[in-house]
């Protein structure tokens, strides 16, 4: 299993979700991208779904005001 980081803060809607799916494209399965943001929609809703289109497990958390841990884990 690998983890890998991504930190998209500062980047808004499609950046955050176009970085996303290119970091996402080299992961095997059980392998883990760990991703920052601090954009909502992109936290709560877009990367999310993509992560569920994408058969991954999507796991956020929100570690301080305005950002997110979003935790993506191929399957």
């Amino acid at each position: 299993m690998m983890q890998k980081n991504l930190d998209i803060t500062g980047k808004v809607c499609p950046y955050c979700l176009l970085a996303v799916q290119k970091a996402s494209a080299s992961l095997s399965p059980g392998d883990v991208l760990v991703v920052t943001c601090d954009h909502p929609p992109a936290a709560t809703t877009t990367i999310p779904q993509f992560a569920q289109d994408n058969a991954m497990d999507c796991d956020i958390k929100k570690t301080a005001p305005g950002l997110w841990e979003i935790r993506l884990t191929r399957k």
